[in-house]
C-alpha cells in the first residue's frame, strides 16, 4: 500500500482567511474559502483534512476571544459530531478517487 502525503491549506493561511471573513462577513471572504477548498481538492486533500484545519483555525479564534467555557465545550463537541457525520462522505470520496486511479 502506497502512502500519499496530501496537501491541505495550512492552519495559518486558513485561520487568516476565516478571521477576515468573520470580521467582514462579505462575499470576498466566501470566495477565498472556495479558493482554499479548491486548492486543497486539486492537491488531493480530503474532506476531513479540511475539516481538521477548520477546527484548528476556529480553536485559535476562540482562544483569543472571551468565550464562556460551556460555549467552547459545545463548539468543540459540535466539531467532533460534524466530523463523524462527514466521515461516510469522506470514505465514499476516497473510494471514488481510488477507483479513478485504477482506470
Amino acid at each position: 500500500m502506497r502512502t500519499t502525503v496530501m496537501n491541505s491549506p495550512t492552519v495559518g493561511v486558513y485561520h487568516a482567511a476565516l478571521l477576515d471573513y468573520l470580521l467582514s462577513d462579505d462575499e470576498s471572504g466566501l470566495a477565498h474559502a472556495y479558493d482554499l477548498g479548491r486548492t486543497g481538492l486539486d492537491s488531493g486533500c480530503g474532506l476531513l483534512q479540511i475539516l481538521h484545519v477548520h477546527e484548528k483555525a476556529l480553536g485559535i479564534i476562540l482562544d483569543s476571544t472571551p468565550v464562556d467555557n460551556e460555549i467552547r465545550r459545545r463548539v468543540d463537541a459540535s466539531v467532533k459530531f460534524l466530523t463523524e457525520a462527514l466521515s461516510p462522505f469522506a470514505m465514499a470520496s476516497n473510494g471514488y478517487r481510488d477507483l479513478l486511479k485504477t482506470r
